[in-house]
Formats: structure tokens, sequence, C-alpha cells
């Protein structure tokens, strides 16, 4: 669609909310925010602070970078998953000044992890250019489907396939994830699950995967 139609199709009150994605020349209708939507992404936020928090008062540092909902250009289009991160300074800082998209292409390293919370559409379709991207895990989570992690798997038809538990945070499972986005328990009780999780991931991260 060029620009200038997509200006005069929204030009008005009654206009639904949506955006004009320069670099793949398409109108994108964009979700209402909600919480329903970005407290689970918050919430895994959150986990990775506690992780680290867990991490500190033992001795050990880490250099995670919560990258937020950072939007990847690819030869497969254009991806905003809901939340992303990197787990070395050396590619936080490589990224740190770009502006609008971030062109894998271009030598810019993609995020060690993304999440992606589904309301409706799943988000299945996205994982396999995360991985050709260099996305080294996924984690998806949908109000039916429930919560899953996703790993590269040269062996599979799609090139990734489902895992029982996270690389980067050893012991955490799609159980614990699940839980971690469900909104039926009160906050308190999230947040103690939360920090309980943070410090049994900490416990199992074994020195060679901190950066």
């Amino acid at each position: 669609m060029p620009r200038a139609l997509f200006d005069r199709l929204t030009d008005h009150d009654d206009a639904p909310r949506c955006r004009y994605d320069e670099h793949m020349g398409i109108a994108e209708f964009v979700a209402e925010p909600g919480f329903a939507h970005e407290g689970p992404a918050a919430e895994i936020g959150l986990l990775f602070g506690r992780i680290a928090d867990a991490l500190a008062a033992s001795g050990r540092e880490v250099a995670w970078q919560h990258a937020g909902a950072l939007r990847l250009l690819s030869d497969d289009g254009a991806f905003e998953a809901d939340a992303s991160f990197y787990l070395t300074p050396e590619a936080e800082r490589a990224v740190r000044r770009v502006d609008g998209y971030l062109d894998v292409r271009d030598g810019l390293p993609a995020p060690d992890l993304v999440v992606e919370i589904d309301r409706s559409r799943r988000s299945r379709h996205k994982l396999g250019p995360y991985f050709r991207m260099g996305v080294r895990e996924v984690w998806t989570s949908h109000r039916t489907d429930g919560a899953a992690i996703w790993t590269p798997d040269a062996d599979a038809s799609d090139g990734f396939g489902p895992a029982v538990e996270s690389r980067f945070c050893p012991s955490l499972t799609c159980e614990d994830l699940a839980r971690l986005c469900a909104r039926g328990e009160p906050a308190a009780a999230r947040a103690r699950f939360s920090r309980r999780l943070a410090r049994r991931v900490a416990e199992n991260l074994a020195p060679d995967m901190l950066p």
C-alpha cells in the first residue's frame, strides 16, 4: 500500500488503531493495549531482574539487558516481539543506538531471547524467522494453548522445536512460564512465585552460562 493511500484511509476520527511500516510498505493494525497483554511481558521482565538480584546476592553478576518491544527486520520481513533480551553486554552495546528497526542484515545481533504474548492470533509463524535471524530461544504464551519454550532444531522440518525447559534459565519449565503469565493469581502470590523461581534459576545457572 502506498503511504499516501494509507494516510487518506486513516485520516478520520473513526479510523482503527494502525501504523504504516515504511520498510515493508504495509499497514499494520495495532491491538489496543491492555493488562492481559502487557502484564505477562512485564512479569517476565521482572523475573529477569529478580534473577540478576539473586545472583548478585551470591556474589555473581550478569549483564542481561531487557530491550523491550524491539522491532526486527530481516529477509523474512519485519517483526516486533513483546519483549526481547540480550544476554551478553557486547551484543547489547552493539544495538544500543539503533533507532526504529534493528536490521540483522546489517550485521546487527538479534536478541538472544524473545517473548510473544498471544491474545488471538498465534505467533508460531514468527518462530522460523526469529531463529533464522539468530534468536536462540523464544517463549510464547497463549490464553488457551498455554505457554511454550522453543529452541532451534536442525532436524525439525520448521527448523525449531519445543523444549522442556529454558536453556538460558535452567529449571524454568513451560509450567513455570504459564503460571508466571497467568492472570488468575493475586499480585502478591505472583510476586512470591516469581521470587522463588528467580532463586531457583540463579542456583542452577552454571558459571559458564554467565556473560
